[in-house]
């Protein structure tokens, strides 16, 4: 030790001290209350203060507010956006560089609250259609906010906002439905809210606030339909347009009815059979030996001790499984079941090797049937077969793992009976409309020979898919690692069972959520998804564009399509708030009619793709018009909501002040304090063992050319 420099004991106690706190895990922290003197002055130049001739007496009084002794003043413009005012005259703050053709209340107090004042004062009418909570905004800064009101009352008003339900629901279901409502003015009022001959009735606040009000409906009849919510009028509401609102909703069959349908029932029925009751909105009834007639209630005439038919049936089954039928015995079964199917029913017909389709059946098929062929046939998915969700290809749009088939993991077939098709276009990828299956379409073809295995027609209003391949029965052995998972063939049945079930529907549909606005007021958009199988489909990329209309107002230039000329919009891509549901909001669209165009694609989002290397899938669109009106929304409500600026002010410990009635001193407004916090770890700090690390590499270094080591 003799010789050692005092430095190089100090270096070794600060590492020791380092182990020590690491080792025991001692946390420091320090804590003190920083009491800033700034008071920001938030002055309001939108153009409903102007419109009501407010703007110079605003003005005027933010140079002369009373503030405590020693506060110094930082003084902010706001309207769309909150910025520094420059320090020059009131005038010229009034014209500030700022759009004022909103007034977003909330996100300027945002703005503020991020440079730490001791105290804000919000010298506005109190008019705010802005997206951010101004109450909540307030209650954030964590220091009091005054807010001076300027302007005669305005006139109060109640709106419905929106109306919260899924895509898609399923009769006879019950289903939650989210109303909600805004209100302001009302000095503790009742109102009623009307949802499909349900009525609830709420309470009415002199602040502007939300409140979500539930509803519980049974759909019972299929079908699209729209769902209105309305808002009873009250006396002296503003506006009376916004106190209703509808949404589309795709109400699909709560069950769908089977008739399963087989010459001579084997062990791979049973399998089939078994995936069709996996899925609880499918009820199966079996025809087994099919003689005589089929009548609408499916009675048994007795005409075959052999025949199972359904009792007690309220209607004819939905869908027909023809499992490797022989058409023969008496022709007014199968005449019966190919009149069904033509009339709208569905049909999966599955070719084994002895199917013998008659006149009936094969013409349901819409094509002719070829000679068994045996072999080794791998499944490979096509273009117009990746627009269903079951398949493992899709596994991106989100469904549920025990409803994805991956080809990859399912047996070859062993067999073919090849559909000489009657449509030119299978095959060729030619889809009519976008988002659907065409005519004729192929969905897997085998990788050997690029044959037909499955294929998706029509045969008049009804839908039919034929798969040419077989033993589909082998795909019922689900993997033996996840034996609470479903199997392909259970998927497979249960999602092209619904899709034959479901007839005349589009897969998705765009609305506005107001078809009138105002000049400036922002248009949320909503696109709902449903996929073929009648379920929400999600996890899709879609993007939205509108074009304004040729005769709408301040049109120039030539159009790029008949009708229409460009709006200049760019496609926004929307997100999706829930199962099948995507949204987004546009802003600052001139007035004129508008054309709004959502286009829908399967896999990543645009960012995703440049990253990923994925190649996108156009599945469809949907369009839908609106109208924006010249009457900008800053006017539509004019004059002082001083029941928002109270709910302001006492949300965050202010006052509030009308403009005639202010205070003479600066006593009344009293600044606040914020609470800082220093918390030291050494256990999570990363730079306290960097510097242990540090210093002892010095020590060494400094003891190794001292000669000490």
């Amino acid at each position: 030790m003799r010789g050692q420099s005092p430095w190089l004991l100090a270096v070794r106690i600060v590492i020791l001290l380092l182990f020590a706190s690491v080792f025991v895990g001692a946390v420091f922290t320090q804590v003190w209350t920083e009491r800033p003197r700034r008071v920001a002055v938030l002055l309001d130049v939108s153009e409903s203060v102007s419109a009501v001739g407010a703007e110079s007496a605003a003005a005027a009084i933010a140079d002369g507010l009373p503030f405590p002794v020693g506060a110094a003043r930082q003084e902010w413009v706001f309207a769309d956006t909150a910025v520094r005012a420059e320090v020059q005259s009131p005038e010229s703050k009034v014209q500030s560089r700022i759009e004022v053709g909103r007034t977003r209340i909330g996100a300027a107090l945002k703005t503020v609250g991020k440079t730490r004042p001791g105290g804000v004062v919000l010298l506005s009418d109190g008019q705010d259609n802005g997206e951010v909570d101004a109450v909540a905004a307030a209650r954030g800064i964590g220091v009091p906010v005054y807010t001076v009101g300027f302007g005669g009352l305005a006139k109060r008003n109640a709106s419905i906002e929106q109306v919260l339900l899924p895509a898609v629901v399923y009769s006879g279901d019950t289903i939650g439905v989210q109303l909600r409502v805004a209100a302001a003015g009302f000095a503790d009022e009742k109102a009623r809210v009307r949802l499909r001959g349900e009525t609830r009735e709420i309470e009415l606040g002199q602040a502007m606030a939300e409140q979500d009000i539930p509803f519980r409906l049974v759909f019972d009849k299929p079908g699209r339909q729209v769902i209105e919510a309305r808002l009873d009028s009250l006396m002296g509401e503003g506006n009376y347009a916004d106190n209703k609102r509808g949404v589309t909703v795709d109400v699909r069959p709560g069950r769908v009815r089977v008739a399963y349908v087989t010459n001579r029932p084997r062990p791979d029925a049973r399998m089939m059979l078994r995936a069709l009751g996996s899925d609880e909105r499918i009820e199966v009834e079996s025809l087994i030996s099919v003689t005589g007639g089929i009548s609408g209630e499916w009675e048994d005439r007795g005409q075959s001790p052999g025949a199972l038919v359904a009792r007690d049936s309220p209607r004819f089954p939905d869908v027909f499984i023809l499992d490797d039928i022989v058409e023969t015995g008496s022709p007014e079964v199968w005449q019966s079941i190919a009149d069904r199917v033509r009339a709208g029913a569905g049909a999966l017909v599955l070719a084994g090797p002895d199917f013998q389709p008659g006149q009936s059946v094969g013409k349901v098929l819409n094509g002719t049937v070829g000679r068994p062929q045996t072999g080794t046939f791998t499944p490979e998915l096509t273009a117009e077969g990746g627009v269903l969700p079951w398949w493992g290809a899709l596994r991106a749009q989100g469904h549920d793992s025990r409803d994805i088939i991956d080809l990859g993991g399912v047996p070859p077939f062993t067999g073919l009976r090849p559909l000489n098709l009657a449509d030119s276009r299978a095959g060729t990828g030619d889809s009519p409309r976008a988002g659907t299956v065409p005519d004729g379409a192929v969905w897997l073809v085998a990788q050997e020979n690029n044959a037909p295995l499955m294929v998706a027609g029509k045969a008049g209003k009804g839908r039919v898919v034929y798969v040419a391949a077989y033993p589909l029965w082998r795909w019922g052995f689900g993997p033996e690692e996840k034996p609470e998972q479903g199997t392909p063939l259970s998927a497979f049945v249960a999602g092209v069972v619904r899709y034959l079930a479901e007839r005349d529907t589009s897969p998705f549909w765009l609305q506005a959520d107001r078809p009138d606005l105002y000049r400036g007021q922002p248009v949320r958009l909503t696109t709902r998804a449903v996929a073929a199988d009648g379920r929400p489909w999600t996890r899709l990329s879609v993007l939205v564009k509108t074009t304004r209309l040729a005769d709408s107002p301040m049109d120039t230039g030539d159009s790029p399509h008949p009708g229409t000329v460009s709006s200049g919009t760019v496609p926004v891509p929307m997100t999706e708030t829930s199962a099948g549901v995507y949204e987004a909001t546009l802003e600052a669209l001139g007035p004129g009619r508008y054309h709004a165009v959502a286009t829908v694609e399967t896999g990543d989002s645009p960012s995703e793709r440049s990253t990923r290397g994925t190649v996108p899938v156009f599945v469809g669109k949907a369009t839908t018009d609106f109208a924006v009106a010249d009457q900008p929304l800053e006017l539509a409500s004019t004059g002082m909501n001083e029941g928002l600026l109270r709910a302001i002010s006492e949300a965050s410990g202010g006052r509030f002040f009308r403009s005639d009635s202010l205070p003479r001193d600066g006593s009344e407004i009293v600044l606040g304090s914020y609470q800082r916090r220093f918390v030291f770890d050494p256990r999570r700090a990363v730079w306290a063992y960097v510097l242990i690390a540090l210093l002892a590499g010095a020590e060494w270094l400094l003891r190794r050319r001292r000669g000490m080591l």
